[in-house]
């Protein structure tokens, strides 16, 4: 049921507006109804609505207050443009203010509602993006996938304690970004210094010095006593990322490390007391190589206390509309554009993408769409690399059906491939799509939602 879900119904025509709000009210809206955008402002002043679905007038593009107004004070309502008269020159104009879709009458309940249903999903991504920033903690840490909260359940829980903590996943997943967040929730170490090393980025020889220090005169250049990362982030967080990488003699002197919790600085005799959590990283398949004996099987089992896995986006896809709202949203307060958001097309082929360099490379992805863009939505062409292999893999498809080498393939893929063609032809424009595919406007709409399921 959609009870808690309020919609404000503007329309002149009242046989539509009492049909939609009777349907709206049967599958469990709370409906409110206004004749004109007055009418509709005024009930705006007094209510909290989560849409608005406004007609927009032939003569004055009418509903243009309505959107400022919605612009101007109520960031979280989305707005859905119905109209008959379908102007470019309005249309164009209710989107740039911040409308989240259009619709040409005639159009069923039914079709409706399914937009109705994805702006709302929008609205719920919003509230969900603006408690995570409440949460500073994990803040960036989103997602709404049973694998991203277990991640998170486990998290915390390891926060509570002081036990050494493994991440492993493929680079890009965020698992410094998870480190950060133990450490910041932690009860007996958040305040203390957090340091991150790359182990992989640095030579043996360096990273030893790097990680436990060294006294003057150890070695050629060593002109005074150096404290290392150990003894800097003393009651504190050591991340150490890449840790497979490093030589079986590293750790050795890693392991002894963990079981005196002293270290002794190069060139020194003395042992000098440390209190560190360690939290490691790697991308590698460390427990295959601990039982390979490419990694020591001793200090993997000291570094793994609580092993936590992270799933590659690939694996996690739901999470992705959250993902480019979230990027979208802090790039363009970064770089001080005015983007109101990505187009229905663009997002699918995001969704459809694997990201081999998992969420590092969409958040990159998205920032530099935003640099780069004049648009006031992001489209598919602002993403090109993902549009190329996006293509690559319908291409690929479009082949193996016209193979005749192939079984018969069902009549809805040659439909789908043949419906993919005439978008990447003619663009958002789709009316002209549907008059060049000889179907209804709202046919080719319910032909699209299939598509997205």
């Amino acid at each position: 049921m959609h009870n808690f879900k309020k919609i404000l119904l503007i329309d002149s025509d009242d046989h539509f507006r009492n049909l939609l709000k009777s349907h709206l009210q049967e599958v469990g809206y709370n409906v409110s109804e206004a004749k004109d955008e007055s009418e509709g402002i005024t009930l705006l002043e007094k209510n909290n609505y989560n849409l608005v679905i406004s007609d927009l007038c032939a003569e004055q593009c009418g509903c243009v207050g309505v959107l400022k107004w919605v612009k101007d004070h109520s960031l979280e309502t989305k707005v859905i443009i119905v109209t008959s008269y379908g102007s470019v020159d309005c249309i164009v104009q209710t989107m740039k203010i911040g409308a989240f879709n259009y619709v040409l009458k005639p159009v069923s309940p039914d079709e409706l509602i399914v937009i109705i249903d994805e702006a709302l999903r929008k609205v719920d991504n919003r509230i969900y993006l603006k408690d995570v920033k409440k949460t500073c903690v994990f803040k960036d840490i989103i997602g709404v996938s049973d694998s991203i909260k277990q991640t998170i359940k486990i998290a915390l829980k390891v926060s509570e304690v002081d036990s050494n903590v493994l991440l492993t996943g493929e680079s890009g997943t965020g698992k410094e970004l998870i480190a950060e967040a133990i450490h910041n929730s932690s009860k007996n170490r958040r305040g203390n210094p957090y340091i991150a090393i790359n182990c992989a980025a640095i030579p043996d020889t360096i990273l030893e010095s790097e990680l436990f220090g060294y006294v003057k005169g150890a070695f050629t250049g060593a002109a005074r006593d150096k404290k290392g990362l150990f003894e800097a982030a003393d009651n504190g967080t050591l991340f150490m990322d890449e840790i497979g990488d490093t030589s079986p003699q590293f750790q050795s002197k890693l392991l002894r490390v963990i079981e005196t919790k002293e270290i002794r600085r190069v060139g020194d005799t003395s042992a000098r007391q440390v209190n560190v959590r360690i939290i490691a990283a790697t991308n590698k398949d460390i427990a295959k190589m601990a039982e390979d004996g490419t990694f020591r099987s001793d200090l993997f089992y000291r570094l793994s206390v609580v092993d936590i896995k992270i799933t590659p986006l690939r694996d996690r896809k739901e999470d992705i509309p959250l993902l480019i709202e979230y990027f979208l949203e802090d790039s363009a307060l970064q770089l001080g554009k005015n983007i109101t958001g990505i187009s229905g097309e663009a997002q699918k082929m995001l969704i459809a993408y694997d990201w081999p360099g998992n969420v590092r490379e969409l958040k990159n992805s998205i920032e530099r769409a935003v640099a780069l863009t004049n648009n006031i939505i992001l489209l598919p062409d602002d993403f090109p690399l993902a549009q190329d292999r996006f293509r690559r893999r319908d291409n690929a498809k479009d082949e193996k059906i016209i193979s005749m080498e192939q079984d018969i393939v069902p009549l809805k893929d040659i439909e789908r491939q043949h419906l993919l063609k005439a978008l990447e032809k003619y663009g958002d424009d789709h009316k002209l799509v549907a008059k060049k595919l000889g179907i209804g406007y709202t046919t080719l709409w319910r032909k699209l939602k299939e598509l997205e399921n």
